[in-house]
């Protein structure tokens, strides 16, 4: 035991030996590395910076052939257009029609498409490119830029030129124009010529004399491509501007046309097909054109590229070779590590984040940087994938996505996969339409993955972004994006389709207003606040009303007023609907018996029901007990139940009307048309009335009101063949209750006739006092 004692204590005195000499190797190794790199570094920077200067100078010189030929090009042009002037100088009207011949003699013998004589009321004379003549041409009848440039030269300008689209002949062609001056000086026409400039593209598309190919672009000063070299990836084909294409972003474009406004040769750089790309700019000298160009080919490389190439190799493995050692060692204290890493921060399925990796790795990015949005992203319609496909395809999907996602999530980023089809990611920018182009650009891609997998189900996808916003510790910033990402997105899951949500303010302000609702609902009903009101159902062929509908108001206690579409949609959500409905019975119930012991005549009132309350088995039993309660006569309380509800289930809901009209109450369907209507719905369910919706009537397009008036004929007519009582809601004008009267429709509810009102200032508008019994008139 002693001996075993010893040698554990040597063991333990050993181990901070060992590390302690591990550490010393490590470290050795570590500075031996550094100081290659570094001296590998210092290398590499100077001969970067002698390649960097030679392939500047080499670029500059190809591009100055360039630049040379075309000059002397157009100056041939201008002086061969020249001698045309001068020898026009001093000719006669009558030597007019010889000097035309002499134009069609002149532009076969060059390569000008179109030659002519203009004086300050336009053309004289212009010899098309197939030889034909053209006389007496007004000037406002030609182009805006040919009237620009001829103007330019009846001033005495020398000769200028002008580029310009002739739509006659679907060409973009160059012009010169030279002022025509008589003995005495004064300018008394001019002669111009056109030319495609097919002869400049081919220009831009040779090689120059160093056997250099540049990709070159000649633009206008604002940026409008002029011409450009054969097949350049600088100006794909159909773009029109230069500084509008995809790459070059919006900062840059503004940048480069200011410099250009200001005649300076500047370069700048943007992205092309997914990589960088410096393009210089360098001013024509001329009408404010620019040349642009750019070596998208050699990218850069010069005579000592292979140079530079063999230094990078031999630093790479002189370094490698030093670390090799670190590696091996690490890979033998940690490689067991990497599984239990593995297990314990990734996807198994996808090999992504899991969710405790992602929100660590969130927490330590916005600790560095607060320029940064989630994204909460779903496959829609996930677990019918899973039925219709089987569990192995629609892992299959989510493998893909991951793919995807992989590929388009960027540096200082990062994604996960929480749980079954649901991803979270970290996007570097705070700008929402940045986020926006992102997410679009998953989502479309995401839509391949079908074709890729060969499966019929359309892959589509709804997410929700929030931004960060406001300043909070990493931790409770990665839980406030999350809650509010998850927010925006359950606005987002309504669409069948790709889409979208953001969270802002007013989702905000929406978020709260509903979290009050959801939190305050229980007292507020304990505390009454939900408060019956009363809209008169009228028979039209009477003018009486005969009927009412109760709808609930929200009054808070500082008499502020929340309406139905506020609160309604919340309820259905939580439940909390179908206990609201029994209460408005109660209420309705209540009203009627007030009224039944002041004396009134009673009228039928009309209460909507929740669907939930179908599915609860006590339903009637607690319907009864509450007209019990207030000895509420058969025939006074009829159930609105919605159109949607009946379709359901037909036959389970025909027995439950069937009880209900045993225990006394009317039954209506109520918003009939609002959904996806069947006329089997109307003739197999066993109601009293049917109400139709009010869109039957509010429709403002001529052509659908009247397809709208001629389905809600129809439909009253098969009500009234099957016995049911018809109203029509919506009624908003005297022109809606004449109609829906003209079909046979025989009650109207709606504004036209009263808003919802208290039941107080109802029964003082509406209601008859019962006449006294014999017996009571005795007394």
């Amino acid at each position: 035991m002693a001996l075993l004692k010893q040698s554990n204590q040597s063991k333990r005195a050993s181990r901070p030996r060992m590390h302690q000499r591990f550490v010393q190797i490590t470290l050795s190794t570590v500075l031996i590395g550094i100081s290659l790199i570094v001296v590998s570094c210092m290398g590499i920077a100077s001969i970067q910076q002698a390649n960097r200067k030679s392939y500047n100078t080499q670029l500059q010189t190809s591009m100055n052939e360039y630049w040379l030929e075309m000059r002397n090009r157009m100056g041939t042009d201008r002086e061969a257009l020249q001698i045309l002037a001068e020898f026009m100088q001093g000719k006669s009207s009558e030597e007019f029609r010889r000097f035309v011949v002499d134009l069609q003699t002149a532009r076969q013998e060059n390569s000008f498409l179109r030659m002519g004589y203009y004086t300050q009321e336009g053309m004289q004379s212009r010899v098309r490119a197939d030889g034909t003549l053209e006389e007496n041409i007004p000037m406002e009848a030609l182009e805006p830029e040919v009237q620009q440039l001829l103007y330019y030269a009846l001033q005495g300008k020398k000769t200028a030129s002008q580029v310009y689209y002739d739509e006659e002949m679907g060409l973009q062609l160059i012009m010169y124009a030279a002022p025509v001056q008589s003995d005495s000086g004064q300018v008394t026409g001019v002669v111009a010529a056109s030319k495609d400039l097919s002869a400049f593209q081919k220009i831009l598309t040779q090689p120059s004399v160093s056997q250099n190919k540049l990709d070159v672009v000649w633009v206008e000063q604002d940026g409008r491509i002029i011409a450009a070299s054969e097949n350049t990836p600088l100006a794909p084909q159909g773009t029109e501007n230069f500084l509008s294409q995809a790459g070059v972003d919006e900062q840059t474009a503004q940048s480069a046309q200011q410099q250009m406004a200001n005649n300076e040769a500047f370069h700048f750089t943007f992205r092309l097909e997914g990589k960088e790309q410096k393009v210089y700019m360098q001013p024509f000298g001329m009408n404010g054109w620019y040349l642009c160009y750019a070596d998208t080919v050699n990218s850069g490389r010069s005579p000592i590229y292979s140079i530079l190439i063999t230094a990078n190799v031999l630093s790479g493995m002189i370094i490698l070779l030093c670390l090799g050692l670190l590696w091996y060692v690490r890979w033998a204290m940690w490689g067991s590590n990497k599984e239990l890493m593995k297990l314990a921060f990734y996807d198994r399925l996808t090999g992504t984040y899991n969710f405790e990796k992602f929100a660590q790795c969130a927490e330590d990015l916005l600790e560095q940087d607060s320029a940064y949005s989630l994204v909460t992203m779903n496959i829609r319609q996930f677990q019918y994938i899973n039925e219709i496909l089987g569990k192995a395809q629609a892992d299959q999907v989510l493998k893909k996505l991951a793919v995807l996602l992989r590929e388009l999530v960027g540096e200082k980023e990062c994604f996960c996969r929480s749980s079954a089809d649901q991803f979270y990611l970290l996007l570097h920018t705070n700008e929402e339409k940045q986020v926006r182009a992102r997410v679009e650009q998953i989502m479309d891609r995401a839509g391949s993955i079908a074709q890729e997998l060969n499966v019929s189900y359309p892959i589509i996808l709804y997410a929700g972004a929030a931004v960060v916003q406001e300043t909070a510790p990493p931790e409770d910033q990665v839980r406030l994006l999350l809650h509010k990402a998850e927010f925006a997105q359950k606005h987002a899951v309504k669409k069948y389709q790709n889409v979208l949500a953001f969270y802002d303010r007013a989702m905000h302000r929406k978020e709260n207003f509903q979290n009050s609702i959801e939190s305050s609902m229980q007292s507020a009903l304990a505390k009454q606040e939900f408060q019956l009101f009363l809209q008169p159902k009228v028979r039209l062929q009477t003018g009486q009303v005969e009927g009412a509908e109760a709808l609930v108001r929200w009054i808070r206690p500082d008499e502020t007023l929340v309406y139905p579409n506020e609160f309604i949609p919340a309820f259905e959500k939580n439940g909390f609907c179908a206990r609201l409905d029994l209460y408005m019975v109660d209420r309705t119930c209540c009203q009627l018996r007030k009224w039944l012991d002041a004396g009134y005549e009673p009228i039928c009132i009309s209460v909507n029901q929740s669907r939930l309350l179908f599915y609860q088995s006590d339903y009637v039993d607690r319907l009864c007990s509450i007209l019990q309660r207030y000895e509420i006569p058969n025939g006074l309380i009829q159930l609105e139940i919605l159109e949607g509800l009946a379709i359901e289930n037909i036959e389970q809901m025909n027995k439950t009307l069937t009880q209900l009209h045993e225990k006394g109450f009317r039954l209506s369907l109520d918003d009939f048309g609002s959904g996806y209507s069947s006329l089997n719905v109307l003739a197999g369910i066993q109601v009293d009335e049917v109400k139709f919706d009010k869109d039957f009537l509010l429709e403002s397009a001529p052509d659908k009101k009247e397809r709208n008036k001629l389905a809600l004929k129809n439909v009253v007519k098969l009500a009234k063949d099957l016995q049911i009582t018809t109203v029509a809601e919506g009624v908003e004008v005297q022109q809606d209750e004449e109609f829906v009267s003209s079909i046979g429709c025989e009650y109207g509810q709606g504004f036209f006739y009263s808003c919802p009102i208290p039941p107080e200032e109802f029964a003082c508008r509406y209601l008859k006092k019962t006449p006294p019994s014999d017996m009571q008139a005795a007394d």
